[in-house]
């Protein structure tokens, strides 16, 4: 779209009563006032409106009445979380407050710094599939959250509460139908068993997409997406002390291929120098089997080594080899499979005991969740069809280069206790330990092994484990009626284990000297990580005699660090280190006296130390890219969340953030070759000599894949029309300002503006909706990832002697890897559907 349309929707949107909302509150039936959410995002019940922490909180009745169904929905309503697909429903990457990591979920053991909690048990995976009609909120918490919510909370946390059974019998059914051969349809019944000691919630969805996009090498659909989710639920209340709930749920996922496009280097339009197409030989080595084509066309002479501006969307570019068709070496498939599929089991129980109704209560949670998962792309993202074995072609059964088929199972286990003393006391505390273990294996899937996959121990394969310890301690005193000081402090113990083969002469072993033998290991095995830390988290609240809070918090977080596998071995850096997050926020939350108004605001500074960073690390004459802590960073911003109810048939609301995430300092060996026309580098990026630093300096580039500039909203309006029936009218909207693609800041996806609306009738317990999402049919791709491009050739030509070339006073190599390019996902388009809703 064009910006200058972008920016006149968007001022028409907030000026009519069309603005939105995180904060999940809706019109009082009587009193025309907002409403009150009870939230849990410091381990207790509280108000949202007197909870001094940055929660955005998404009621069951929002995520019903705007018709929200996934995790990006939710951060689309909510304020200072940025959430795209990348690699369609797998690798979550939610962004809060600019800190991000491009390798997090995509490399085993990176992580984002935003955990997953469901019911407050960690969740360590993704929850794109989870179905909306189980839940009764969805908070979202900012700002480091390591003290109470433990690993890998860093940056926030998103915790998914679902309903509690019913003590009389009730239920839902909903369904829906949409262009592009979208089904959902999902029920639920709860009710007593015996009486209100003994209820029970049961429930499914099932939800088919049929894709919009075409792949233009087989003509076949891609994106499609198909899941099927059951689950059940048991609440026990033997004694007015005792609550126990048990809770499983199992899932299945099967999607089709990733709607992805390559944006290939004949585009690049800045940054000249040796990694380009210029510099490659069509053809050599890979037997002819790069298109002619494309090495005899205009693109093949583009010296430029990198693409600078927005990536705009190439819907009729998806070009993947998931299916037989004609290569240079006769029909073939790509890949041994295709799309994501997943089968998922978790279960929970959690019991709280009042001891002897004293008010001091011991709680149990306990987490288990076994997954397997299958994924398969064509990961060069376009029609090159080539394999890096010289010699005679490979048999038909071989996958070409850049084949990612793979098989995954994790199996989690977590078990937290903590005992708290009576919360109506003017001081109060909380105790606690923890434990989280996950086990996981890797193998690949390939033409001759089927969905099995390849023997665990061959190539391909991997497997590892991730154990955490802690224990962590709250205490409360309010000093006064007005004022209170709360502190909480957690120390943890994380270790690691990790066996990487890439091939018979590339293993990586540490910890895991007991499977050396299956996976051909003869080395001396490294020992397993072990990362150890004490964050804390300090917070001052004061209520004005009006009802208006103030509060102020400090607080400490941290990233788990991890091992590089495979790809740290030559380089010598087999390990990264924690990335720590020290930082604080201020607040202030008011609600009007007439309960029409309610204004959250918050501002906030972070310093991020030892910030992980994708880097490429020299190694004789190779170059491998890992994870290294090669910088620091600071982010700062605001938050403001409005919520207005001016009559009982109206609800508004507001949300806006800016977030200023930018590198204190750090050397990028990406950007040193982009810089210096092509060269590696000869030097340790983690401590740069002076005449590398302004080529490599990525001081005062922003933090990728955030955005600076958020804003979104709703308005709902439900007038009476009749006896008992309702208009149902509601407008949502979502504006994101560009995502940068890498810490260059060259790259970039625009900016996206998205409306949403939906229009229907109630009556009694049915409702009938017409919907349409992304009215304006927004294209803005919603991220993209720095790839490669190899249809230009791979071996260098034209190139200077490899004696001549130095940097520094030093022997230096040219970088050959293949000419830079950018797969990109595709968002979906405007979408027009119907649903009917009935509850009882």
């Amino acid at each position: 779209m064009i910006v200058g349309m972008r920016a006149l929707l968007l001022a028409a949107t907030l000026m009519t009563p069309a603005t939105a909302m995180a904060q999940a509150v809706a019109a009082a039936e009587t009193e025309g006032g907002v409403e009150e959410i009870t939230v849990t995002a410091r381990k207790v019940e509280e108000k949202l409106s007197s909870a001094p922490v940055a929660v955005s909180a998404i009621s069951d009745k929002n995520i019903a009445n705007l018709g929200l169904n996934s995790i990006n929905d939710f951060a689309q309503q909510a304020s200072g979380i940025s959430f795209s697909q990348a690699f369609g429903r797998s690798s979550d990457r939610p962004v809060i407050r600019g800190q991000s990591n491009v390798l997090a979920n995509v490399q085993f053991g990176v992580e984002t710094g935003a955990a997953y909690f469901v019911d407050g048990v960690y969740w360590q995976g993704d929850l794109q599939g989870f179905d909306p009609e189980q839940l009764a909120r969805v908070e979202i918490v900012k700002g480091p959250q390591s003290a109470l919510y433990g690993r890998n909370t860093y940056a926030g946390a998103i915790n998914f509460v679902t309903k509690d059974p019913t003590d009389t019998l009730s239920g839902s059914i909903r369904a829906s139908v949409a262009e592009y051969g979208e089904y959902i349809a999902s029920a639920s019944l709860s009710g007593p068993i015996i009486g209100d000691k003994l209820t029970f919630r049961i429930g499914g969805r099932y939800q088919d997409y049929g894709g919009q996009y075409v792949n233009q090498l087989t003509g076949s659909k891609v994106g499609q997406e198909k899941t099927r989710v059951g689950y059940a639920m048991i609440l026990a209340k033997p004694t007015d002390n005792l609550k126990i709930r048990l809770r499983g749920e199992y899932s299945e996922q099967n999607d089709g291929p990733l709607a992805l496009f390559l944006q290939g280097s004949a585009d690049n339009n800045c940054s000249p120098g040796f990694r380009s197409n210029f510099y490659r030989q069509s053809g050599v080595p890979f037997f002819g089997n790069v298109p002619a084509t494309l090495g005899a066309t205009p693109g093949a002479q583009n010296q430029n080594q990198y693409f600078c501006g927005p990536i705009q969307a190439q819907p009729n570019n998806v070009r993947l080899h998931t299916d037989p068709v004609q290569t240079p070496f006769g029909v073939r498939d790509g890949t041994a499979f295709d799309g994501i599929q997943n089968k998922q089991f978790n279960a929970q129980a959690i019991i709280d005991w009042d001891v002897a109704g004293s008010g001091w209560v011991i709680s149990s949670m306990t987490g288990y969740r076994d997954l397997l998962n299958r994924f398969g792309t064509d990961s060069d993202h376009s029609d090159a069809f080539f394999y890096l074995a010289p010699g005679a072609t490979p048999a038909v059964t071989v996958e070409p280069a850049f084949a990612n088929t793979n098989r995954k199972n994790f199996k989690d286990f977590s078990q937290e206790i903590r005992i708290a003393s009576p919360q109506d006391k003017p001081v109060r505390v909380m105790v606690g330990g923890y434990y989280y273990s996950q086990k996981f294996n890797q193998r690949d899937i390939s033409f001759t092994s089927g969905a099995t996959g390849d023997a665990l121990g061959t190539n391909g394969s991997q497997v590892a484990s991730i154990e955490n310890k802690a224990i962590f301690g709250l205490a409360a005193w309010d000093i006064s009626e007005r004022l209170t000081v709360q502190g909480e402090i957690r120390y943890q113990e994380e270790t690691k284990t990790l066996m990487d083969r890439a091939s018979a002469t590339s293993i990586f072993c540490a910890g895991e000297a007991g499977n050396a033998a299956l996976f051909g290991f003869a080395g001396t095995c490294l020992a397993k990580g072990k990362w150890t830390g004490t964050d804390p988290r300090i917070t001052v609240n004061y209520t004005t005699a009006g009802g208006t809070l103030f509060y102020a918090v400090y607080g400490q977080g941290r990233k788990p660090g991890g091992f590089n596998g495979t790809g740290g071995i030559l380089a010598g850096n087999p390990t990264y280190q924690e990335e720590i997050v020290k930082g604080g926020e201020i607040g202030v939350k008011w609600t009007s006296p007439d309960r029409k108004l309610r204004i959250n605001a918050a501002a906030y500074l972070n310093e991020l130390s030892a910030v992980q960073l994708t880097n490429a690390i020299p190694s004789g004459t190779a170059i491998n890219s890992i994870v290294v802590n090669t910088g620091d960073a600071r982010t700062k911003g605001f938050e403001l969340d409005m919520v207005a109810a001016p009559h009982r048939d109206i609800a508004i609301t507001v949300n806006a953030s800016y977030v200023d995430a930018r590198f204190t300092n750090g050397c990028d060996a990406d950007f040193f070759q982009l810089n210096s026309g092509g060269l590696r580098v000869n030097f340790d990026t983690r401590n740069p000599p002076a005449t590398a630093l302004p080529l490599c300096d990525i001081t005062g580039k922003r933090l990728p894949l955030g955005s600076s500039v958020q804003v979104n909203g709703s308005f709902s309006w439900e007038p009476e029309i009749g006896n008992e029936t309702r208009l149902t009218t509601n407008v949502n909207f979502s504006y994101e300002d560009k995502k940068f693609i890498q810490t260059d800041n060259l790259a970039y996806v625009p900016e996206a503006f998205i409306v949403n609306a939906r229009v229907g009738v109630r009556f009694k317990g049915i409702q009938v909706v017409g919907f349409v999402r992304n009215l304006t049919n927004e294209d803005a791709a919603p991220l993209a990832t720095r790839w490669f491009d190899f249809r230009y050739g791979a071996t260098g030509r034209g190139l200077p002697p490899a004696a001549s070339v130095t940097f520094n006073g030093a022997p230096t190599t040219i970088e050959t890897g293949g000419p830079r390019a950018f797969f990109t996902a595709l968002r979906r388009g405007r979408t027009f559907g119907i649903e009917t809703v009935m509850r009882f």
